[in-house]
């Protein structure tokens, strides 16, 4: 089968900037970076779609105020770059963000916004997750199915349950960076049956060799789907 939909954990950013002695925001430029190289090796695959964990729930509610400071300006800094180049318009890629975005700084919002609407006819997807939980996705979604369905809330059903989630689609393979074997409630309802690659790299050390290794593991991977 092949691989449509790819969805990755970038882990390992601060660990990488104390083994190298680096800056938090030095350490986070190479991540972002790293986001740029693995599209550009994705692009000669047939894969139509792939999605990135930028900013979990959790940790824009724990990270300090200055760390916070340093990843809202280098994503300022390239939603900007992206809008003034049209670089994902170029290349047919739609773009879409998906958490809790009221949470963040109001000029952040507005970018992803603008870079929304200027990719809105791409047919490849890039989809990025900003202070996203999963747990609060499937609270969220219960909420909305009680709301819209009332005393019929006892026969919705799975794929009336999914049209409430931030993500309707299913990743068929996740990459986890940092030598990390879990998921950490990403998509917890939508990777139900996605198969699940788990790298030691840290993300900005990952290669393309270990892309193409963790494509060869999907490859020869027998998709079963909970049967």
């Amino acid at each position: 089968m092949a691989l449509k939909s790819l969805a990755i954990i970038p882990d390992g950013n601060r660990r990488f900037a104390k083994s190298n002695r680096f800056g938090y925001r030095k350490a986070y430029a190479k991540g972002f970076e790293k986001v740029e190289e693995l599209l550009e090796w994705a692009e000669p695959t047939k894969i139509e779609r792939i999605g990135f964990w930028a900013l979990s729930l959790e940790n824009y509610q724990q990270r300090s105020q200055r760390e916070l400071t340093i990843l809202f300006s280098l994503m300022k800094r390239h939603l900007r770059k992206a809008i003034a180049d049209k670089k994902y318009k170029k290349k047919g890629v739609r773009v879409e963000f998906f958490g809790k975005l009221e949470l963040l700084p109001k000029h952040l919002r507005q970018l992803m916004k603008e870079l929304e609407h200027q990719t809105q006819n791409g047919k490849r997807v890039l989809s990025i997750a900003v202070a996203y939980s999963g747990r609060e996705e499937l609270l969220r979604a219960a909420k909305l199915i009680a709301v819209h369905f009332g005393d019929r809330a006892g026969q919705a059903k799975e794929s009336d349950f999914t049209k409430y989630l931030y993500m309707q689609h299913s990743p068929d393979l996740i990459i986890r960076t940092g030598d990390v074997s879990r998921l950490s409630g990403f998509m917890p309802w939508q990777t139900a049956y996605s198969e699940l690659y788990f790298s030691k790299k840290l993300w900005p050390s990952f290669t393309k060799d270990d892309f193409r290794d963790a494509m060869a593991f999907f490859d020869e991977t027998q998709r079963r789907f909970g049967r």
